[in-house]
């Protein structure tokens, strides 16, 4: 039934059927066939037994309906190797069973494949014919007495019968082509090169092509797009297909004809090829003529030269063994040995003739598309062959041979019937790559032949069908049905500023060409910083403009056209071809503005814009380098100013800035060496030094530090140094604020009424008396809100007056004050003016800065909304008036506060340097203004006479690492995800890692928006508010979105003071007090790293908190809290529905008790509290929306030993403010929520009584009785109740019970303890025995260990041990994997319908089962053991427990084959020494998956010569430095006192060992480490093996385990060695620390997307560093700056058993000396030790005790400690001030909450100090 069938015929037939009846059907197929004598065409057919591996092989993936050839039936030549078949050639002697496919037999794999046998051919491929070979002659599929051409005759005549729809030939001279023209099907012969021939046993290897056989062009198509595909790695001659390849020759292509065809007397074939070309004239194509004669003398050269060396080299090896002589077909020989002659020089000259000759054919194949010639000229017999076989094969090539020899692409296809029934076919040739215009030309050319004459597949003449399948399939293009052609001109081409936009938008290059020739081009009055031109469509004079047409998927192009500004819009436009796309239109404003240029001449806006470069280039520079003296995001837009310029940037740096922005992008750094702003960014002397020794010309200080110190302008100007900003005398007269009102009294401006400098607070209390309250207390040097305070009554002038005077000394060196009245409900109006130092002044427009908090700017604006144009042109006459009488020179601001309800406005002050909030002036004017005062310092003022025009309006918003929940106290840290909007101008200088110091402001960006008008620009900022992301450290992103979609804003109602009286609602809730251990989780966790050592962390009890999220209605992975023990107080900013579940505890929201298990309306001020757990161990807060916190490897939940995930990779602590989900932003990733709040049923509680015992249910293995355990050690594991130490945590529940009864005396090579094994993945879950102990490892614990695990808990019934508390009992109930699934089922129902009874494995107990799931034995390959591992875990090893790298191998190949095959249900693969944990979900059942990795050990052939990618990682390695030694320093003290490894791990690897601590030390230098499996102590740590086994010492671990061990620490355990990846417990003996490996931010260049360093197979040697320089190293590594050494390798295994054998002799001498005496001595050794520990036990550290009744007082800030308030014994009231933490400029007080006496004080000052850090105890 399945003869003719096609590629779609087949897949639909499975889409239709069930598996089972699929896999019978192919079975019938099989069974049908016979092989050669029966069938000549086949070689081999696959067993019955094969047939059924490849289907299950196939069955496994998960995506196996989606593949392109699922199911597909296929054929491959012989010459091609099928792993599993023998590869003969058609020669039986030279047959031998292929270990692996070819790459393109691979490939068809891949894509869904059922390889059904391998074809005959003419022998070694050596033919045209099909007559060579000893496996008989393939008839032709119409006459039997007819050849069926040759090579791949095998393969044509399955496909022409209908066998099979697709079938692999091979094409050196026409071996694809001739049987195809024979047998009326479609061969295509690919670009030589574009499928690879690796695996295919060569006939000219240099011309060799690997073809195609089908029955309709579709299906050629489509084994075409499987099978091109590079691959330079296994072969030589494997070449890339274009990116971009033609696809079509266009509606009118040149087709050429041969003149003077060869027929050698055949009369009807020529007829039949007259016919097909007057099909191509129907097609409306250019028809020429040709002489074919160069390409014919070309053919020659293929039997008469060097080729045939090249048949010769491929054989010769085998003739040189004799074969026998009925094996060789002698035409073929004859052929070959012909071979022998051709001397090298020989090559030389043919390949001279035949550059010779396509030098001659060049020029024609340039000038058409295609070439059509006959694909063979005879239909011989094979009579005629057997009568001349050499003459009629040379003749049957004449069209072919050329072919691979000239590069040209090749489809032959069907071209009618001779009268006596033989099919004709003809050849479509053109260049190299036209493979896909090839196929689209023919199906043209069939389609229209179809129309007067059947279309027939193959030899199935009965069958008369469609040319539906020779339409192709999609075609390499873009399909413009979903998307639109758009033109741009200006700044979106490649390479300039807004190409981003297109590339946001997903938008697809079309092609570079030009309008017609009715455009001009304008250049539009800059409006901010990108330039723009403007296109105008012209009656006359217009021209060809240059642009580029992209393609933009439809559902983007709304995002794109709102990124448009006017006067800019989206019309059409024409193109040179006439077509009309869509583009960027001027609108008649935009082209006739002041100041728009005519660029028409330059035909494009590029061209234009070198125009302008070149003319820049020609403008003197005014400085050739330039100091920049500030930091931040201001430092950074001023470097980029100078870049533009042209000016070498030189920063300056203190020691917490070293990888800071402005230091990674400046010409020069110059570092200050200091922390404090005083001892670098304000030390002068240091500042000038700088400069100097860098050869500075000028300093510019941007805004803050040194900005507006006279002092210092004056000491640049004595240096030499020329000071970007104004004189020290204007610095002095403005910045002094009391001369400052008296200039701008003489300039006629108006003040608002205050004093002159005031000496003392006596004398202030007077002043303000008469000025009448409320006064400003004010710095005369302050700026930026910093020294600046309103007092409204007397009790306050004196302590401010103080404050202010401090500040003033303290930030600008100058302590003078002053006052002036406050005015009420005053707005901030400032002006930007510039001054060139001779008179001449210039405003650039105003800014509204009235969104004050503190006196510092929140969100600015310009122009100034609600502000008369009168009254706006009085205050720029204003600020021009004061700067010109001053003759001020370079950027300023003139300060005005302005009384709205009068329309007045005052002097405020002036500001003599940049201001923080330049930009928006710079977006509405197009300036820059740092290029304004760089040309004005530089005497090279611009043109101030000039008309500077305002476009539109500009919005800015600061954002500050400040905690706007908590009086917008500092919140530095480290910043884990930045997003900002890509769109808005961002002045910053923060990224994922950027380091937030407590010593500078915090500002971390301005985010700048731009729109036609203020109504627009709020848009803008609104959307780039909601856009923006930033984790790491608290920032006032909230309070920004607030403020910014307040009605206040938008009817532009602001005053300087509004903000104070703002009500701000955060979204957010506050920690009062954290609990014992109180953490944020998700469900499930982190998922898919476990292969790499990155625990899922997650809930220890899932069920209780899915089901919280199930009752406030949350999607399941909302994260929400894990309460441990003693939960915490809460209070709410902001209304919530919150739900709590769990173990039992009191819950109270405002001290009133609420129940659990139900949804709670929480109100905004609301505290939540969660008392002490009753029973059970944890409870969970589940709050609808769930918690806003970054997302980090696919979970939100916090693995706090490894510092990440959650809020900040920690537990929660006092004072911490999170955020709750806002689905409503656009920057918000959590899920909304799903549901309406509902209570859990009563049913659905599980009873977490105190008094009971856990009963829970497992499953057996992976290790069991009788290798691992004695039967009665399995039974008393089932029988007996094990107790809770008090040892447990989320890492694992530590047991107290019986010691086991091992089965076996050690561990073997894996180590001194029956417990040990070999590095292995656990399951999560395992019971697992560390030593004689055992041990639950949980959702936090690690993944790779070396102890065995006897039981697996049930996934379902994880949550009881979440639930168990110490001293508590556990009985461990064995159920089979069915029922541990029925119980997963049951309970992921009942979470999800909210209904239900809890499950129970009541009834589905069973007796302890053999783990043993299966163990497959096959000849010399490694047994695999198939352990159950947990209901949803196989565990799979290799061979006997020894260190062999082929068992790695071997577990590297499966995860391989799991990753081609995308496997269906596994989850993951984790690997581990000589095995892999397998994780698999419900997609598949452990028999099915069983019966899957079963037949994928049938995909790896055993070898020992193998190869897989390395990499070669040399890290640096201080050996023995200080913080490893006091890591073992550490343990002695606080754990073992006495071990055979103390005092010094080096001397005990030494003395075990018989060897100096010397040679410990050059071993580690020396060795180079191949890395088996990560994970070994979490995060991507390695378990590494020296290669030389000379270099694996004796050893063992600590005994007990370290509880801590540094960050790059370097351990050896007996032959492994591992990098410690985090600040960890660890059992390997120390000896030297590296570089951290773990890149939690992914910062280095050599991470990507991944934070861990290695992978298996990696070589890791280490070079030797001081102790210094591994901490810059260390430091430089966890910025991102440290640039690790990799070199890309191949791991060859085959070379390394070389190489040991050449040293066996030191090796088994080196492998002698540590068995024997030496090895009993050591085991001796530590069994002493052990029995010691035993007896002694370790040490246990008590925290300090501080009694009950005290309060342990906790800092609310982080920052440095500054001073403490009082002393131990004081006694203290509540409130009152106990310490002072200060950061970002501010002081933050701790206050005492209750009456007591102080007790301790915890730091001193200059300490730095993190928020939940204990500071005071009370008592």
């Amino acid at each position: 039934m399945t003869i003719g069938w096609t590629v779609s015929d087949w897949k639909k037939f499975h889409y239709e059927s069930t598996p089972n009846d699929s896999y019978d059907v192919i079975k019938n197929l099989l069974q049908s066939q016979l092989k050669a004598p029966q069938d000549p065409a086949w070689i081999s057919l696959c067993t019955v037994h094969d047939l059924e591996h490849q289907w299950a092989y196939l069955q496994s993936r998960s995506n196996k309906l989606e593949l392109p050839l699922y199911g597909v039936p296929v054929a491959i030549k012989d010459n091609i190797d099928v792993r599993g078949f023998v590869t003969t050639a058609a020669c039986p002697s030279f047959g031998y069973e292929a270990e692996e496919d070819a790459t393109t037999v691979k490939l068809l794999r891949e894509a869904g494949a059922i390889i059904m046998g391998k074809t005959n051919l003419d022998q070694f491929a050596t033919g045209l014919v099909g007559t060579r070979s000893p496996y008989g002659i393939t008839p032709n599929t119409f006459d039997s007495d007819y050849v069926s051409g040759g090579s791949s005759a095998g393969s044509a005549s399955v496909v022409a019968r209908g066998i099979v729809p697709i079938a692999l030939g091979t094409d050196t001279a026409g071996s694809g082509r001739v049987p195809a023209a024979l047998n009326n099907l479609i061969g295509l012969k690919p670009t030589k090169g574009v499928f690879s021939c690796k695996g295919v046993v060569p006939a000219c290897k240099s011309l060799d092509c690997v073809s195609i056989f089908s029955m309709n062009l579709q299906d050629a198509q489509l084994t075409f797009n499987i099978m091109a595909k590079e691959d330079g790695a296994n072969d030589e001659f494997s070449r890339p297909l274009p990116s971009n390849p033609l696809t079509s020759f266009g509606s009118k292509p040149t087709i050429a004809v041969p003149t003077n065809l060869l027929w050698y007397g055949e009369e009807e074939n020529p007829k039949l090829f007259t016919q097909a070309v007057e099909v191509f004239k129907s097609l409306d194509v250019n028809l020429i003529t040709i002489d074919l004669e160069p390409l014919l003398e070309l053919a020659k050269c293929l039997y008469d030269g060097p080729w045939v060396a090249e048949r010769y080299s491929a054989t010769r090896k085998f003739l040189d063994s004799d074969p026998p002589e009925k094996d060789l077909d002698p035409t073929v020989m004859k052929i070959i040995k012909g071979g022998e002659a051709p001397t090298a020089y020989t090559y030389f000259e043919y390949e001279y003739k035949r550059q010779n000759i396509l030098q001659k054919v060049k020029p024609i194949l340039k000038s058409l598309d295609a070439i059509i010639v006959p694909t063979c000229p005879l239909n011989p017999s094979i009579a005629q062959v057997k009568a001349e076989p050499i003459a009629v094969n040379s003749k049957q090539g004449t069209y072919t041979n050329f072919v691979n020899l000239a590069d040209l692409s090749g489809l032959a296809i069907p071209a009618g019937f001779r009268e006596d029934g033989l099919p004709f076919g003809i050849t479509l040739l053109s260049q190299k790559f036209n493979d896909y215009a090839l196929l689209d030309l023919a199906s043209k050319y069939i389609e229209k032949r179809a129309e007067t004459e059947p279309r027939i597949y193959g030899c199935l003449i009965d069958r008369e069908v469609s040319t539906l399948q020779d339409e192709l399939l999609p075609l390499p293009k873009i399909n413009f049905d979903t998307q639109i052609k758009l033109a741009v001109v200006g700044a979106h081409l490649k390479g300039l500023p807004l190409h981003w936009q297109l590339e946001k938008v997903k938008a697809t290059f079309v092609e570079a060409t030009t309008t017609s020739e009715s455009y001009k081009l304008y250049a539009l009055p800059k409006t901010g910083p990108v330039a723009k031109p403007g296109l105008r469509k012209v009656s006359e004079g217009g021209s060809k403009i240059a642009i580029e047409v992209y393609a933009v998927p439809k559902e983007t192009f709304g995002d794109f056209i709102a990124m448009v500004p006017e006067p800019l819009g989206i019309g059409s436009v024409e193109l040179d071809s006439g077509e009309v796309v869509k583009s960027f239109i001027c609108e008649e404003f935009g082209y006739k503005a002041s100041g728009s240029v005519d660029v028409t001449s330059f035909g494009g806006w590029k061209p234009y814009l070198d125009h302008l470069s070149r003319e820049a280039s020609k403008v003197k520079k005014p400085f050739e380098s330039v100091l920049v003296a500030n930091r931040g995001e201001i430092a950074v837009r001023i470097m980029k100013t100078l870049k533009k310029m042209g000016i070498k940037s030189i920063a300056v740096y203190s020691d917490p800035d070293k990888h800071a922005e402005h230091v990674e992008i400046a010409d020069i750094k110059v570092p200050l060496h200091g922390v404090s702003a005083a001892e670098t960014y304000i030390n002068t002397d240091k500042i000038i030094a700088a400069a100097k020794s860098t050869g500075a010309q000028a300093i510019i200080p941007g805004y803050g530090f040194l900005s507006e110190n006279a002092d210092f302008s004056d000491r640049c100007g004595k240096e030499g140094i020329v000071f970007v900003g104004p004189a020290g005398e204007a610095i002095r007269k403005l910045g002094l604020k009391h001369s400052a009102r008296e200039i701008a009294t003489k300039a006629g401006v108006p003040l608002v009424p205050g004093s002159d400098l005031v000496k003392d607070a006596a004398e202030a209390r007077e002043i303000a008396a008469k000025l009448t309250y409320p006064v400003m207390v004010k710095s005369t040097a302050g700026g930026g809100g910093i020294g600046l305070q309103k007092v409204d009554s007397e009790a306050d002038i004196e302590r401010v007056f103080q404050t202010v005077q401090h500040q003033g000394k303290s930030y600008f060196g100058d302590s003078g004050v002053f006052l002036e009245r406050f005015v009420e409900n005053a707005r901030h109006v400032e002006v930007q003016m510039l001054g060139d130092g001779n008179g001449k002044a210039i405003a650039v427009g105003e800014r509204d800065c009235s969104l004050q908090r503190r006196n510092q700017k929140i969100i600015e604006e310009t122009p100034a909304p609600n502000l008369p144009e009168a009254t706006r042109v009085k205050m720029r006459q204003a600020a021009e008036s004061l700067a010109s009488s001053l003759k001020y020179k370079c950027a300023g601001t003139v300060e005005f506060i302005y009384d709205e309800k009068r329309d007045e406005f005052y002097f405020l002050e002036v500001n003599a340097r940049l201001q923080v909030e330049h930009p928006i002036t710079e977006m509405v004017t197009g300036l820059d203004l740092v290029e304004w005062m760089l040309l004005i310092a530089g005497d090279m003022p611009p043109d101030f006479s000039q008309k500077i025009p305002v476009v539109g309006a500009s919005m800015e918003a600061r954002l500050y690492a400040e905690n706007p929940v908590k009086d917008f106290m500092p919140s530095p840290g480290q910043l884990t995800e930045v997003v900002l909007p890509s769109w808005a101008r961002i002045d910053g200088w923060v990224k994922k890692g950027t380091v937030i110091s407590a010593e500078y402001d915090p500002t971390l960006a301005k985010i700048i928006v731009h729109g036609k008008d203020r109504n627009e620009a709020l848009q803008l900022l609104r959307r780039a508010l909601d856009e923006t992301v930033v984790y790491g450290c608290i920032t006032n992103i909230d309070y920004l979105r607030s403020v910014a979609n307040s009605d206040m804003f938008a009817q532009a109602k602001m005053h300087t003071k509004i903000l104070d009286t703002y009500d701000y609602q955060p979204t957010a809730f506050e920690i009062l007090a954290p609990g014992a251990y109180t953490t944020v989780q998700d469900y499930p966790g982190r998922k898919g790293y476990w292969h790499i050592g990155v625990p899922p962390s997650g809930c220890m009890d899932e069920y209780a908190f899915r089901i919280a999220n199930r009752i406030v209605g949350n999607h399941k992975a909302s994260p929400g809290l894990e309460i441990t023990l003693n939960g915490p107080k809460i209070l709410f900013h902001h209304d919530a529905i919150v739900s709590v579940t769990g173990g039992d505890a009191q819950i109270e929201v405002n001290g009133t008790r609420v129940p659990q298990w139900v949804p709670i309306n929480i109100k905004r001020g609301d505290k939540l509290s969660i008392g002490k757990l009753t029973s059970g161990c944890r409870a969970y807060l589940a709050i609808r929306g769930g918690i806003d916190v970054t997302e980090y490897l696919g979970s939100r939940s916090t693995f706090a030993l490894g510092n990440l995930g959650g809020y900040n990779g920690r537990v929660l602590k006092l004072g911490d403010v999170l955020f709750l989900g806002q689905p409503e932003l656009s920057s918000c990733t959590l899920p909304a929520p799903i549901s309406e709040p509902t209570p859990a049923p009563l049913a659905l509680i599980p009873d977490y009584a105190t008094t009971k015992i856990w009963e829970v249910g497992v499953t057996c293995g992976p290790h069991g009785s009788p290798d691992f355990f004695k039967p009665e050690a399995v039974e008393e594991f089932f029988s007996e109740t094990w107790k809770v130490h008090y040892n447990s945590n989320r890492f694992g529940v530590r047991l107290i019970g019986p010691k086991p009864k091992w089965a076996r005396p050690d561990g073997g090579e894996a180590g001194l303890h029956p417990s040990n094994a070999h590095d292995y993945v656990y399951s999560l879950g395992a019971i697992n025995f560390t030593g004689d102990e055992p041990v639950i490892l949980t959702c936090d614990g690690p993944s790779l260990g070396g102890f065995v695990c006897e039981a697996v808990i049930a996934e379902a019934e994880m949550w009881k041990i979440g639930q168990v508390k110490p001293g508590e009992q556990i009985k461990f109930i064995p159920i089979s994997y069915e029922s541990a699934k029925s119980l997963k089922k049951h309970q992921d129902d009942i979470v999800e319908e909210l209904d239900g009874e809890l499950p129970s494995f009541e009834g589905k107990i069973i007796k302890p089962e053999d783990p043993v799931l299966y163990v497959l034995k096959a000849g010399s390959a490694p047994s695999v053991t198939y352990r159950q591992a947990g209901d949803r875990y196989i565990l799979v090893e290799y061979g006997d427990n020894q260190l062999d790298l082929n068992l790695s191998y071997r577990v590297h190949k499966l995860i391989e084959l799991v990753d081609v095959n995308k496997t269906r249900g596994i989850v993951e693969m984790s690997q581990g020494v000589r095995s892999v944990l397998i994780e698999f979900n419900s997609d598949i059942t452990q028999q099915e998956l069983l019966k899957v990795l079963i037949s994928y050990e049938k995909e790896v052939s055993f070898t020992n010569k193998w190869e897989v990618k390395s990499r070669v990682i040399k890290l640096p390695m201080a050996f023995e430095d200080k913080r490893t030694l006091d890591a073992v320093t550490r343990y002695q003290e606080t754990i073992r006192s006495d071990a055979p490894w103390l005092p010094n791990n080096v001397d005990f690897i030494a003395n075990v060992n018989g060897i100096t601590r010397k040679d410990v030390k050059d071993m580690l230098y020396a060795a180079r480490f191949l890395v088996l499996g990560l994970g070994d102590v979490f995060l991507g740590a390695p378990c590494a093996v020296p290669l030389d086994p000379r270099q694996r010492f004796l050893g063992t671990k600590y005994n007990p385990s370290r509880t801590f061990t540094p960050n790059g620490t370097v351990g050896i355990g007996g032959s492994f060695m591992c990098i410690y990846t985090m600040e960890s417990p660890g059992g390997y003996q120390l000896v030297g620390r590296t570089v951290p490996i773990w890149d939690k931010l992914t910062l280095g260049a050599h991470s990507g997307d991944k934070p861990w360093l290695l992978r298996p197979f990696d070589q890791v040697s280490f070079y030797p560093v001081s102790e210094e320089e591994i901490d810059r190293l260390s430091d430089e590594m966890l910025a991102g700056k440290f640039e690790v050494d990799i070199v890309e390798t191949v791991f060859n295994h085959g070379e390394y058993l070389k190489w040991v054998t050449e040293n066996m002799d030191s090796i088994e001498e080196f492998q002698k000396n540590q068995g024997g005496e030496k090895l009993a001595e050591f085991n001796r050794l530590i069994q002493i030790a052990n029995s010691e520990l035993e007896k002694s036990g370790t040490k246990i550290v008590e925290e300090e005790d501080y009694g009950d009744d005290v309060e342990l007082v906790y800092s609310e800030y982080s920052g440095r400690f500054w001073k403490s308030l009082v002393e131990v014994g004081d006694e203290v009231k509540p409130g009152q001030g106990l310490v002072v933490v200060e950061a970002m400029k501010t002081e933050m007080i701790v206050s005492s909450p209750r009456a007591g006496k102080v007790k301790k004080v915890f730091h001193k000052n200059g300490d730095m100090v993190d928020a939940g850090d204990l500071v005071v105890v009370i008592e």
